[in-house]
């Protein structure tokens, strides 16, 4: 019983979290010139403090999405590693 809570609640987590990563990548970058312009100033040094502040608050939200990942992959080992 409790392998199946793991097993199940690790896939649905996992699920969750390609959502999420699907998401964040949709949101990220729009277009090919998004993406691009998106690596030649990684460090910002050149930004206003409003772009500064946007992206601090993309990089909290892949920490949350990562997190989420590595607690949806802890949840399935658990899940797979308790005998039934």
């Amino acid at each position: 019983m409790l392998d199946d809570a793991f097993t199940y609640g690790g896939w649905a987590l996992s699920l969750i979290a390609v959502g999420a990563w699907l998401w964040l990548a949709r949101r990220a970058f729009p277009s090919f010139e998004s993406f691009v312009k998106g690596f030649d100033d990684e460090l910002c040094l050149g930004a206003s403090p409003e772009e500064r502040a946007r992206a601090a608050r993309w990089h909290q939200i892949r920490q949350a999405v990562l997190a989420l990942t590595a607690v949806a992959a802890l949840c399935l080992s658990i899940g797979f590693a308790i005998p039934d």
